[in-house]
């Protein structure tokens, strides 16, 4: 799909807006939806469960800039196979795919996809990039990431085994799983279940500043234990 026909296709929907990141190495432009919180309602969708699942997907979460800011500091990506899980408007995977990976972008929303879509188009990486609609209860991927990479996933415990069983599979053996999270009080509870499998973390401390606000982010990297 070609960019202006994206743009078209999202603005058709949503108010849409342009933010520049500002990192180390680079910058680069995301466009994201004005005022998230006026489609709370229409885009939020009850779950077979009945439990409702809100449209975190349409912010712009300080943990993705954390995560960018972490991936941008990092060795060359080349050659590296790269997945983004909720990867909302695509923030990581487009530093890393700039970083020469190749990343496959995955959300259970379509428009999100959308967005992810069309910012790797503006930051041109769309070339080592792929999307996939998924739901992390049943991943539909082939084979192993050397670099998984995701933020703002472990905010509800339910949450945490369909993560773990993907990492467990699709991560490869000597590779990375990178997350960022806002130092939830609960979150330590993933990461204690992470160790429990076999896993080690360590973690790095950031502080992303979006609109003027400093959120303290931790960036932990999660490896198989030798």
């Amino acid at each position: 799909m070609r960019i202006n026909e994206l743009q078209r296709r999202l603005a058709e929907r949503y108010p849409l807006r342009q933010e520049i990141i500002r990192l180390a190495n680079r910058n680069i432009a995301i466009t994201v939806v004005v005022d998230p919180d006026q489609f709370l309602d229409e885009l939020s969708k009850e779950e077979h469960d009945g439990a409702l699942r809100l449209p975190y997907w349409a912010f712009l979460w300080p943990s993705s800039i954390a995560l960018a800011r972490h991936l941008d500091q990092m060795d060359s990506l080349k050659s590296h196979r790269v997945l983004e899980i909720g990867c909302g408007f695509g923030v990581s995977g487009i530093v890393a795919s700039i970083g020469g990976g190749s990343v496959m972008f995955a959300d259970y929303e379509k428009d999100a996809l959308l967005f992810a879509q069309y910012n790797s188009l503006q930051n041109r990486c769309i070339k080592r990039s792929s999307f996939v609609q998924m739901d992390w209860n049943a991943p539909c991927f082939k084979g192993r990431f050397t670099r998984i990479l995701a933020s703002d996933v472990v905010y509800e415990e339910r949450n945490w085994n369909p993560i773990l069983a993907l990492i467990q599979r699709h991560l490869a053996l000597d590779g990375t799983a990178i997350i960022a999270e806002p130092n939830r009080a609960n979150a330590d509870g993933f990461f204690d279940l992470l160790a429990r499998h076999g896993f080690t973390s360590e973690e790095f401390g950031y502080t992303a500043l979006l609109e003027e606000d400093p959120s303290t982010i931790t960036v932990y990297c999660v490896r198989r234990e030798d």
